[in-house]
């Protein structure tokens, strides 16, 4: 299962503090993804310039793997870097911190594709918040 949350509705403060705070639990991996090809590269940026790049008007997102087409089971937080074009810094969270990242940060709903097409639902289709348990939603 793969699950898209995305992060629009946060200030660029919040995206911030979640990069942040994602990092202290997570591993960074900021990749370069080579224009009209289906490479990708990884490249090293410091953390003030990615800080900098990272901006509300761009498609920030959580993803949720689990059982998904050979993936490690993780958390993926996106964050596509304003200043360097095809550009974006990815950190993998282990999915049991999900639910402090939820809770945090107000995650409200979430998207995944069902066939060709996208389906949105609201947070609670997949966690309750109150204990934040997770639903067997497929």
């Amino acid at each position: 299962m793969e699950r898209f949350f995305p992060l629009k509705y946060l200030t660029v403060e919040q995206l911030r503090d979640l990069y942040r705070d994602a990092c202290k639990v997570g591993k960074l991996l900021v990749e370069y993804d080579k224009p009209g090809e289906q490479e990708y590269y990884e490249i090293t940026l410091p953390e003030d310039v990615i800080l900098k790049n990272i901006s509300g008007g761009n498609q920030n997102y959580l993803v949720f793997h689990e059982d998904f087409e050979g993936y490690p089971d993780a958390t993926t937080v996106a964050f596509p870097l304003s200043g360097h074009p095809f550009t974006t810094a990815y950190i993998d969270i282990d999915n049991v911190r999900l639910d402090w990242f939820a809770k945090k940060y107000g995650l409200a709903e979430w998207w995944q594709m069902e066939g060709d097409e996208r389906k949105d639902y609201p947070f609670t289709r997949f966690y309750t918040l109150e204990p934040m348990k997770r639903h067997q939603f497929n």
